[in-house]
């Protein structure tokens, strides 16, 4: 419509956008940013799980929440915001083309962002310095983005001060005023229903109280655009597009009121041409600020952050702070440009990570089906990470419930960086299982109680996976927990050693470990017992497993395979493997069929049919299974070996902070039609 601005103010991501175009960013290159995003990897607050080294990602499989809780100086720590802003952060100097500028009038359009000081709740206006920071502590919701500290205060969203900064324009640099007000409006009492409700009300009534102050400020002449956003939240980002055509649709429907404030073509290309696009300096410097000591070398983050050639792109440099990140070592690499003598000089400023490098995570296992089989597993693992300056660290899980088990590790690579490390292990487990009758009924079950010494030397293949190759012995016990010991003597008092060496790969490509929408995943083991060192078995084992995803808009297909098995076993030793379970044969109940080599075909289609928000998990599914299974060898069920079993399931389901959970039906030949209830299952 032809209508200079003279003066932009904004609060949380109204600084976020007026801040960049207030800097000349034009608007089609700031909507192609935002199309390019990936805005729910940015607002997972962690990196692209295909770049995080495996070793960091080694424990996705196992169903722990999605929180870190650390030890540090005595006591137990937790991350002072849900989401890390390392990712959001970094996009954010992208955008500013890192302007860092003695006066924020001094760029194309006087900007001014607004937050709040968390100590006193005043409001902090952003006049000068890096437009980062400014943008950063005006978006810092308080819980789910980490705070800002800017000259001694702790910053967050300004939504709480002044949401709706009228004053930090009006009479300042423009006599009247166009808002566009995206708040939250106040619910009304019939509309409170739930707790949910009173806390967001609550929230919005703070807000609205200084809104209404601002409002206060308008005169006839100034407009007020509200677009209309039901259905739409705060942290809807990935919905970019249709909140821009619901914003575009409100100003049209003001076209009347606005075009007041027309000017003629000629006016108005004078004053855009001083939109001048914002250019990405060139780096004549990278340091990194801090001196060696405490919880990391900064001498190897400086040597990671030395480039070949005088000047460096920031991009580049960017991106290797990126890649530097993947590592877990710090909260944020955060860094400032100044100008210093006509240099560029970027200043890295690491921040250590919260809760230290001393850390747990706590998780659990829920199952149960229609034919009244439940169960549940609590998982806790600790993992002291730096214990020594090559990167070494000690790591132990424990479970308790269905799954029993404990297990320590250390883990030593050569040297700080080096691809080669060595592993020793130590760990008890008791791995239960049971016999069917024909009607699907339990007439006896076993416990297999397993002491594990391993010894391993291997690789690491950085952000692909891992090598080990080792020896290993095992200690079997198998006892008699529930059944009729007449017939099941000889299994009830089975003890065998097995004693030989093994070698194992893994390749982790997926982009998510419970919903992968795209990548692969490989995981493969062989190995031998050798009675040349007392092993009681002579055995050949194998368990391999591999996937691939692909996604086609909102559907996604995931096919999995996976054998597992003992050959040559040479012994009177028992060692079934087993197939059965939600989406492992759905239809028979978890590890009903049982025999000494097993394999299982699976193609699951899944569409995603809503998002979560990243606090709460990614998304809402629904999805079916086809399924075929295969059992040969010694086995102990009487389903015949040598065909393959069909089975399938429909399911609905959502990958929560809590893990995968699921709701689903299913049968298969020769089996039963099924209910689950899962969470956190290994599928």
């Amino acid at each position: 419509m032809r209508i200079p601005v003279s003066c932009i103010a904004g609060t949380s991501a109204g600084a976020l956008i007026g801040g960049i175009y207030a800097n000349g960013l034009p608007l089609g290159e700031i909507e192609r940013e935002f199309n390019s995003a990936d805005w729910d990897q940015m607002l997972s607050g962690k990196p692209a799980r295909p770049d995080i080294p495996y070793d960091r990602k080694r424990n996705d499989y196992k169903n722990y929440l999605d929180v870190s809780f650390g030890l540090k100086d005595g006591a137990l720590r937790v991350p002072r915001s849900a989401i890390n802003s390392q990712g959001i952060e970094l996009y954010i100097h992208k955008l500013t083309r890192d302007r860092d500028i003695d006066d924020f009038d001094k760029l194309p359009i006087p900007f001014r962002a607004i937050a709040a000081d968390l100590s006193t709740g005043d409001a902090v206006v952003f006049k000068q310095g890096s437009l980062t920071r400014a943008l950063r502590a005006s978006m810092a919701v308080p819980g789910v983005f980490d705070l800002v500290e800017d000259d001694g205060r702790l910053l967050v969203d300004g939504a709480i001060a002044r949401n709706v900064p009228v004053q930090d324009v009006k009479g300042r640099c423009a006599k009247q005023v166009i808002v566009v007000d995206v708040g939250t409006p106040l619910m009304k009492p019939e509309e409170i229903q739930t707790l949910f409700d009173v806390v967001a009300q609550s929230s919005n009534l703070a807000v609205m109280r200084n809104v209404q102050e601002q409002m206060r400020l308008l005169d006839k002449k100034d407009i007020v655009i509200r677009p209309d956003l039901t259905g739409y939240a705060a942290t809807s980002f990935g919905d970019h597009r249709a909140i821009v055509a619901r914003g575009e649709d409100a100003a049209r429907k003001m076209a009347k009121q606005l075009s007041a404030y027309s000017v003629s073509e000629e006016e108005y290309a004078a004053w855009k041409s001083k939109l001048q696009r914002p250019r990405y300096p060139v780096l004549d410097e990278v340091k990194v600020e801090g001196k060696d000591g405490g919880f990391t070398k900064l001498s190897a983050l400086r040597e990671s952050l030395a480039f070949p050639g005088r000047t460096v792109p920031v991009g580049a440099a960017r991106a290797r702070l990126a890649e530097i990140f993947t590592s877990g070592e710090y909260d944020k690499l955060g860094y400032r440009v100044d100008n210093i003598s006509g240099r560029n000089v970027m200043t890295v400023m690491p921040m250590e990570r919260s809760i230290g490098q001393n850390y747990l995570h706590f998780g659990l296992n829920l199952s149960s089906d229609t034919p009244g089989d439940s169960n549940f597993t609590l998982r806790a693992s600790h993992e002291w990470a730096s214990l020594n300056d090559a990167g070494g660290s000690w790591r132990n899980d424990v479970a308790i419930g269905h799954d029993k088990g404990i297990k320590t590790e250390l883990y030593q690579p050569l040297w700080r960086g080096s691809p080669v490390f060595v592993a020793a292990s130590f760990g008890y487990q008791q791995k239960p299982f049971q016999l069917f009758n024909d009607d699907h009924t339990v007439f006896a079950t076993f416990k297999d109680n397993i002491l594990e010494t391993q010894l391993n030397t291997g690789l690491a293949l950085g952000k692909y996976g891992e090598w080990r190759v080792g020896i290993y012995k095992q200690e079997n016990r198998f006892t008699l927990a529930q059944g009729d010991p007449f017939d099941q003597d000889a299994l009830a008092s089975n003890q065998y050693r097995d004693i030989g060496v093994q070698s194992s790969l893994v390749v982790d490509q997926f982009d998510n470990p419970r919903w992968p929408r795209s990548g692969y995943y490989f995981n493969g083991k062989i190995g031998a017992g050798l009675p040349s060192l007392g092993s009681d078995v002579n055995q050949k084992f194998y368990d391999v497993t591999g996937e691939l995803a692909h996604t086609y808009g909102d559907i996604t297909a995931r096919f999995t395979a996976k054998t597992k098995g003992s050959v040559d076993i040479r012994s009177e030793a028992f060692m079934p493997q087993s197939l059965g379970g939600f989406l492992n044969l759905t239809g028979y109940q978890s590890g009903e069929l049982l025999a000494s080599q097993v394999a299982l075909a699976r193609l699951m289609v899944y569409w995603r049919a809503a998002s979560l928000p990243a606090v709460l998990g990614s998304g809402v599914y629904a999805g079916m299974s086809l399924e075929a299974g295969h059992l040969w060898g010694q086995t102990f069920t009487d389903q015949s070996s040598g065909r393959w079993i069909p089975a399938g399931s429909v399911f609905l389901g959502a990958d929560t902070i809590l893990g995968p959970f699921f709701i689903g039906v299913g049968t298969a030949r020769g089996g039963q039609l099924t209910g689950y209830i899962y969470l956190g299952v290994d599928y």
